[in-house]
This record gives C-alpha cells, structure tokens and sequence, in this order.
C-alpha cells in the first residue's frame, strides 16, 4: 500500500507521478484528517506495515509538514523513501539529493546541485549549477535559478519566481510568485515583487 498523507493539489500531484513511474497498479490511499471522505491518522497508524507500505507527506504548508513528517517518523519509525523524479525531468551530472524530495516533469537541475530531504520542485522549473536547496522547501512551477542560489530551510517560493545567481535566502521564508529576486532574503521574512521587496 502507499498512503499520501495529504489530499490537496500536492498529494494529487504525487500520485499522478507515483503512477507515471510504475506504481499503477499498488493500490494508493489518501489519507487526510481535515476531509470526511477520506481515512484518518489512526487508521494509517494501525495499518501502516513498515516493511511493505511506503508513506509520502503531501501538505505544501512547512511548518504543517514538518509537524506531521515527524509525528509520523516517530510512529512508523520508516517513513523516508528514495527521491520520486519524473522521467521527464533532466539531471546533470555530480547532483546530491536527499530522502523524499518530489521532482516534478520537465524540470531541469544542472550539475553540483544539492537538494536536502523533504523537498518539493514543481514542473518545468530551472535548477542552475551549484545551487543548494534545504529541507522542507517548496520550489513552485516554473521557478529559475540562477547558479550558486542557496535556499535554506523551510522556504516558500512561488510559482515563477526568478532569482538572480549567487542569492542567499534565509530559513523561513515566503517569496511570492512571479518575484524577481536580485538581493539576499532574511529569514523570517516574506517578499514580493519585482523587484522582490520585503512585506514583512
């Protein structure tokens, strides 16, 4: 069994590429405590066979997966699974890429690229050379980056966000889509525009 832990627009997307790498024919659950329809935490928790069963986490919320991706390491002791990478994506060579990081179709990650655990990369997005992204962190739809950008923890980028090379930006932060980034983020922040300014 999988279970996508998760009901949205990304537990759909993850199952649609589950399917596309083969999964078609294992029987795939959503379960999410929120909507009626579908199972809940307890009955995932009472039947989740650790040997056999595979469970991904399909909240876009950080701190919300955070939460739960560590309520469920310490329930279920083996929840991280390899990195689930459309066919359709392009990877260059000598690229470092953690436990559960979701690789959408028609994405591109150039070569040196690191990408922590729990990392989400939506489709028909440009990863540059030398790039870091840190866990936890949601790279939108058609986002670009540039070479040598560094994504730390727990960040938030927007569907076509653009950042120039050599940007820093901070653990914790919110960059709305379509931004330009041009200058280093401080964590904790958010930003929009172009070019991206600080709101708060």
């Amino acid at each position: 069994m999988i279970y996508i832990y998760g009901s949205g627009g990304r537990g759909k997307l993850i199952k649609e590429l589950l399917i596309r790498l083969g999964n078609a024919k294992k029987e795939i659950m959503f379960v999410d405590d929120k909507k009626k329809k579908f199972k809940r935490t307890n009955y995932l928790i009472k039947r989740f066979n650790r040997k056999k069963d595979q469970l991904f986490i399909g909240i876009a919320d950080p701190k919300l997966q955070i939460k739960k991706y560590f309520y469920f390491k310490k329930k279920l002791k083996n929840i991280d699974n390899q990195a689930l990478i459309d066919p359709r994506a392009v990877l260059k060579s000598n690229n470092k890429i953690g436990k559960n990081v979701i690789i959408l179709e028609n994405t591109s990650i150039g070569p040196n690229v690191v990408i922590m655990k729990n990392v989400f990369i939506g489709s028909r997005s440009i990863i540059n050379h030398d790039c870091k992204i840190g866990s936890f962190s949601t790279i939108g739809h058609g986002t670009n980056l540039a070479g040598s950008v560094k994504i730390n923890n727990n960040c938030v980028l927007g569907i076509s966000t653009t950042i120039k090379q050599n940007i820093n930006v901070g653990s914790n932060v919110i960059i709305g889509s379509a931004s330009n980034v041009i200058k280093n983020c401080l964590p904790n922040s958010k930003y929009v525009g172009n070019p991206c300014r600080k709101i708060s």
